[in-house]
């Protein structure tokens, strides 16, 4: 690493437990008029490269592979370079639900938050839950970065199908134990004949203690009545710095 690259460190959100390494932080360096040339290429756009572009430039670790950091973490990143290099204030166009007219609201990234998970995993990794239907007993892990890949793969894979068995594929890989039951074979019988409430809160609870940042936020709108969004990471968290 050139030591006279300025740089600070990035607390991520997932507190490393998806890596080998078991790393909670990241060097990243800060936007730079270079990096522009990344941001408004459309080549790299068009093949949605952009932002893993962007963070290969920015991120100092050598240790790490970008395309397995966990989505939090990239999250985490982004947050980091925008407040940086542009300020904390996120402007978003939201609909007044009771008048249907638009208005501005303009959201502080300084203050984002982790998500607060109470609910920690074994030393294997791996949350025990027992499903309220079934009554059963069952053993779950978190989707890692690698299974969010394979999923976006399988998914184009089926892109003809008219019934696509994602669901059942997803809970395939967060399933590790039932009722006693660790046979891949005999876990997928098993998990295709679970109640849709069981399959449903297994889904709940993953989702409650999988670790992230709080980007949903509520505000009020001119009518008063509450409106809740998401803060969504993508091409346009950069570039209308850029006018584009």
């Amino acid at each position: 690493m050139d030591p006279t690259i300025p740089y600070d460190l990035v607390e991520l959100p997932s507190n490393g437990i998806f890596y080998k390494n078991k790393k909670k932080t990241l060097k990243v360096s800060y936007l730079t008029a270079a990096d522009e040339n990344i941001l408004t290429s459309p080549n790299l756009s068009e093949s949605g490269e952009l932002m893993d572009t962007l963070l290969k430039s920015k991120i100092l670790d050598k240790d790490v592979d970008v395309k397995n950091l966990a989505e939090c973490d990239k999250q985490a990143v982004y947050v980091f370079l925008r407040n940086t290099a542009f300020g904390p204030e996120y402007k978003f166009t939201l609909t007044d639900p009771v008048t249907n007219t638009q208005f501005e609201h303009i959201e502080d990234l300084s203050v984002l938050k982790t998500k607060e998970v109470e609910i920690e995993p074994n030393n294997e990794g791996v949350f025990e839950f027992k499903l309220p239907k079934s009554g059963k007993n069952c053993k779950l892990r978190l989707l890692t970065p690698e299974d969010t890949i394979h999923f976006q793969q399988l998914e184009e894979s089926y892109k003809n199908m008219k019934i696509k068995p994602m669901a059942t594929k997803k809970l395939e890989k967060c399933v590790v134990e039932l009722d006693g039951e660790k046979d891949a074979m005999a876990l997928s019988i098993e998990i295709h004949k679970l109640p849709l409430l069981d399959a449903q809160e297994i889904r709940k609870f993953l989702n409650k203690v999988e670790p992230g940042l709080e980007l949903e936020r509520v505000v009020k709108a001119p009518s008063g009545k509450e409106v809740t969004f998401t803060i969504n990471f993508g091409l346009n968290f950069f570039r209308p710095f850029f006018g584009l």
